[in-house]
């Protein structure tokens, strides 16, 4: 059975963020990429909920490779059957700013 996807505010907001990204430096190609590999990312975790690592630090917080840029961060609720959105991270970033 697939487990529901369920997005935060701050999952929503950091994906909005990239997808304004996208817009303003490269074009609408690039941004259909990513929506189209994130739909297929949130697809593939749905039927398979544990293909993210998880965090060094926090134990039930797993992250997934989006984009080579981009990972998603997500909290699985097993018994619920639901996967819960964080957050998208930048990879690019200072990892002492991670907060989840």
């Amino acid at each position: 059975m697939a487990y529901e996807i369920v997005w935060s505010a701050e999952a929503r907001h950091t994906y909005l963020a990239i997808i304004e990204y996208l817009n303003k430096e490269w074009s609408e190609k690039e941004v259909s990429n990513f929506v189209l590999r994130v739909h297929n990312k949130l697809i593939l975790l749905s039927a398979q909920p544990a293909i993210g690592r998880v965090h060094k630090r926090k134990y039930k917080v797993h992250i997934t490779l989006v984009h080579k840029n981009v990972s998603l961060v997500y909290h699985i609720r097993p018994l619920k059957k639901e996967i819960v959105l964080l957050s998208f991270w930048d990879n690019r970033q200072d990892p002492a700013k991670f907060k989840h």
